[in-house]
């Protein structure tokens, strides 16, 4: 039984790793990126560093040139983070704030700890309604699952956004995909029919991170 479990987890784990390979191939924005309510812009590995740097940094500039170029009135960070250091989402909006960003044009989603908190936690925001348009941002191979976690948790019109440009480098965040797609599938599926099932929110959620 557990020669099988582990058989059916690499082969999960090998589809996810060449759905990803073929999507970052033959990804391309549309020619007219659409209006939106509000453009959500994904912390990336590596947030807990000072500052802003990586693959966090490139999402927060791509999403402030989507706001500068008029795209939503509305710049949410999602990033939750370590106890006794700054929330992702709190040193992103300062750094969108140093770029001319006004705080009013601000929303911070400071509770999340993995890509499905990000979309369950943003929707949950008063400000954002799940079913106006939003323009998801992060990096090319983080978009599929950014897009399947935002339409689970209840988001009907989303556009995605990619970060980076040019060659993808094979980097530990890629590989992981081949294990986080299984388990974002597993734990989804389970907190959904917990739910279902009459169990609390707060009971719930910490098994999404």
């Amino acid at each position: 039984m557990l020669r099988k479990l582990f058989a059916l987890v690499v082969m999960l784990g090998g589809a996810s790793l060449l759905g990803t390979a073929f999507y970052i191939h033959s990804y391309s924005e549309p020619d007219q990126m659409p209006q939106a309510a509000a453009i959500v812009v994904l912390s990336g590995p590596g947030a807990n560093t000072p500052g802003l740097s990586g693959e966090t940094l490139d999402r927060v500039s791509r999403g402030i040139e989507l706001w500068q170029a008029g795209h939503a009135p509305v710049l949410v960070m999602s990033g939750g983070g370590t106890d006794g250091v700054p929330r992702h989402a709190d040193r992103m909006m300062a750094f969108a704030e140093a770029q001319g960003v006004p705080a009013d044009a601000l929303l911070g989603e400071r509770a999340s700890g993995s890509t499905l908190q990000n979309a369950w936690f943003t929707g949950a925001l008063p400000e954002i309604d799940p079913g106006a348009p939003v323009i998801v941002v992060t990096n090319r191979y983080h978009l599929p699952r950014a897009w399947a976690s935002f339409r689970w948790a209840g988001f009907e019109r989303i556009t995605l956004a990619a970060a980076d440009t040019g060659p993808v480098e094979i980097t530990p965040g890629i590989l992981a995909e081949g294990l986080k797609w299984p388990m974002n599938i597993a734990r989804a599926a389970g907190a959904q029919l917990a739910m279902a099932a009459g169990a609390e929110e707060a009971v719930v959620l910490p098994w999404l991170e």
